[in-house]
C-alpha cells in the first residue's frame, strides 16, 4: 500500500467504475469533472493505492468539509477483495479520527455495508437518487404569486451563498457552501432564484449539465441541486415551481434526462414533490457514520 498521487485518477476511475457495476455505488463522473472536485486534494496524506500485478487494484481517498460542528470527513473505497477493503475503511476511519473529524461517513449502495459496524459505524440515513425521463411531457411550470423568478444573469455575486446556507441551516449534516463553488462554470440560465416582490431571496435550485459513462440514464443527464428554500417561505410551491422551471431549461439545453439527490428523511419531505413532478427512486445509497466528537 503506498500514498496515491494525483496521476492515480485515471485508475481510480476505473476502480469506481467497478464498484457502480458492483451496486456498491451509485456512478461515476468524468475525469474532467472529477479534477474539478478534487483541486487541491492532498492525495499523499489523504489517499492510499493498493498495487498488483495488474496495476491498481484498490483504492481509498478520505475527502473532508467543514460543519456547524466540525468536520465530517467521507471515506471512498474502491476494492473487489473483501479484507483489503476492510483494512482501506479502517485506514480511512483511523485517519479522519486522528485528523480531528468529528465524523467519517461511508457511502454504499443498499446492501452493501460490509464490515461497516464492526469498524465501529452506525447506518444513519438512507440516500435517495431519483431520476426522470426529459423526452416526453415536463410539468409546466407554475408560478407562485407574490415571488419573481430569477436566474443567474440578474442576481448579484453573492447573493446565491446566502440563499443557499439559510435553506439548508436546518438540515441534516449542513455544511456552508460558498459564492464561487456553487455559481462557478455553471450555466447562469441554469441557476435559479425565487424572490419576494421586494426582492428578498426565498428559494434557490441550481442545474447543470452532466454526463456519465456506463450508466443507464440517457445522456447527456441534468443534475438538479441545492433545491432548497428558506424556512419562512416553505409549503408554497417554491421548489416545485423552480424544479419544473430547471427541467424545462435543461431539456432546452440538451439533456435527456435528469436526476436530483434527497435525503430519505428529510424532514420536509421533499421528495413527495419530486414525484409528483415525475422523478422515481432509482439508487439507494446508504449513508453510515463513525462519530469521534460531538454529534
Amino acid at each position: 500500500m503506498r500514498p496515491g498521487r494525483e496521476d492515480d485518477l485515471p485508475a481510480v476511475l476505473e476502480l469506481w467504475h467497478a464498484e457502480v457495476r458492483a451496486g456498491r455505488q451509485d456512478c461515476v463522473p468524468g475525469e474532467a469533472h472529477m479534477k474539478r472536485l478534487l483541486a487541491g486534494f492532498d492525495w499523499g496524506a489523504r489517499s492510499r493505492m493498493v498495487e498488483g500485478s495488474r496495476g491498481i487494484e484498490a483504492a481509498v481517498l478520505v475527502a473532508g468539509r467543514p460543519t456547524p460542528g466540525g468536520t465530517v470527513t467521507q471515506v471512498s473505497v474502491a476494492c473487489e477483495q473483501p479484507e483489503v477493503r476492510r483494512e482501506l475503511l479502517r485506514w480511512g476511519l483511523d485517519l479522519s479520527k486522528a485528523a480531528g473529524a468529528v465524523a467519517a461517513q461511508v457511502w454504499c449502495g443498499r446492501g452493501h455495508s460490509d464490515f461497516l459496524a464492526e469498524l465501529g459505524a452506525q447506518y444513519v440515513r438512507p440516500w435517495w437518487r431519483m431520476d426522470m425521463n426529459l423526452t416526453g411531457a415536463l410539468p409546466n411550470p407554475q408560478p407562485v404569486a407574490g415571488y419573481e423568478l430569477r436566474d443567474g444573469n440578474q442576481v448579484a455575486a453573492g447573493g446565491w451563498s446566502e440563499v443557499h446556507n439559510r435553506s439548508f441551516a436546518d438540515h441534516w449534516r449542513f455544511s456552508p457552501r460558498h459564492e464561487t463553488e456553487l455559481v462557478t462554470g455553471r450555466s447562469p440560465g441554469l441557476a435559479l432564484m425565487a424572490t419576494t416582490d421586494e426582492g428578498a431571496a426565498a428559494a434557490v435550485t441550481l442545474a447543470h449539465l452532466e454526463s456519465y459513462t456506463e450508466d443507464a440514464r440517457l445522456q447527456p443527464v441534468g443534475i438538479v441541486s441545492s433545491v432548497g428554500t428558506v424556512p419562512e417561505h416553505r409549503r408554497k410551491g417554491l421548489a416545485t415551481w423552480l424544479v419544473a422551471e430547471a427541467l424545462t431549461r435543461l431539456r432546452s439545453e440538451g439533456a435527456a434526462s435528469a436526476s436530483l439527490y434527497v435525503d430519505g428523511w428529510n424532514h420536509t419531505r421533499a421528495f413527495d414533490a419530486y414525484r409528483k413532478l415525475g422523478f422515481e427512486l432509482s439508487f439507494e445509497s446508504e449513508v453510515w457514520e463513525a462519530v469521534f466528537g460531538a454529534p
